[in-house]
């Protein structure tokens, strides 16, 4: 094969590896029901999009182990309406979840290596935070 083929391969191949990753690395927004969220996180790149894209959701979620506040991902998310009802689960949520959720109370559990941590919440059109954090001696 001459050098120009060989050349030319590799330009359309190397050009289309290029064009794929940033659709792998794009964060997109999924529904539940009436819930809009975004989960994700793992990665400079993916935290940068959530981050930016909080300011579109009413409830900001951050999942973290230990002092140090690393990461963790893989936590079994569950938020319950003011009557108990499930409005919203994710079975692999984090490190970071921006949820869209109708105003009002609820009580958000996450469960991570067997331990649950709940927080209640107002949640309306102002964006609010929550931070759960494991210790190692939690998990």
């Amino acid at each position: 094969m001459d050098i120009n083929k060989i050349t030319a391969i590799s330009a359309i191949v190397f050009g289309l590896a290029g064009m794929a990753a940033p659709f792998a690395q794009a964060q997109t927004q999924d529904t539940q029901g009436s819930v809009a969220y975004m989960n994700g996180g793992i990665g400079a790149g993916e935290q940068s999009k959530l981050r930016e894209a909080a300011k579109d959701y009413n409830l900001r979620l951050l999942f973290s182990e230990a002092k140090d506040g690393a990461y963790v991902s893989n936590v079994k998310l569950s938020v319950n309406d003011s009557q108990g009802k499930t409005v919203f689960s994710l079975p692999g949520a984090g490190p970071m979840t921006n949820l869209k959720l109708p105003a009002g109370h609820y009580e958000v559990k996450a469960v991570y290596n067997g331990v649950t941590k709940t927080s209640k919440v107002e949640v309306g059109q102002k964006p609010t935070s929550l931070s759960f954090n494991w210790a190692h001696q939690d998990n």
